[in-house]
C-alpha cells in the first residue's frame, strides 16, 4: 500500500510515487524543489527537496518555530519524509505544543 499525503495532498495526487515527476523536473530546472503549503490563514509549512550528488535528497520542513532537516535515499523517499515532517508539526501545532 502506498503512503498517503496528508499535507502536500493540498498542492499533488495523493501519493508520492504521483509527484515524483513534477518534483524531478523542478530539481532539474532550479537545482531543488520549494513548496509554501497553506494549512490555514496564511500559516503553514515550507518544504524543500534538493538532490546530494548520488546519495539521495536532502528534505527540509520550516513552519515558524519548528524546523527539521533529513535525507532520503530516493525521492519517492523524499517526498514522504518531507509530508510527514510536516504533518508531525501540524499536529503539534493542532494540539497547542507549539504557538508562534
Amino acid at each position: 500500500m502506498e503512503y498517503e499525503l496528508r499535507i502536500l495532498d493540498a498542492i499533488t495526487d495523493a501519493e508520492p510515487a504521483g509527484f515524483v515527476e513534477e518534483v524531478a523536473a523542478a530539481i532539474s530546472a532550479d537545482g531543488s524543489w520549494e513548496r509554501f503549503i497553506e494549512i490555514r490563514m496564511g500559516a503553514g509549512p515550507t518544504v524543500r527537496i534538493t538532490p546530494q550528488n548520488k546519495a539521495g535528497y536532502a528534505v527540509s520542513v520550516d513552519w515558524g518555530s519548528q524546523g527539521g532537516h533529513l535525507n532520503a535515499r530516493t525521492l519517492e523517499y523524499a517526498i514522504e519524509c518531507a509530508d510527514r515532517l510536516a504533518y508531525a508539526f501540524y499536529k503539534m501545532r493542532d494540539a497547542a505544543m507549539i504557538q508562534d
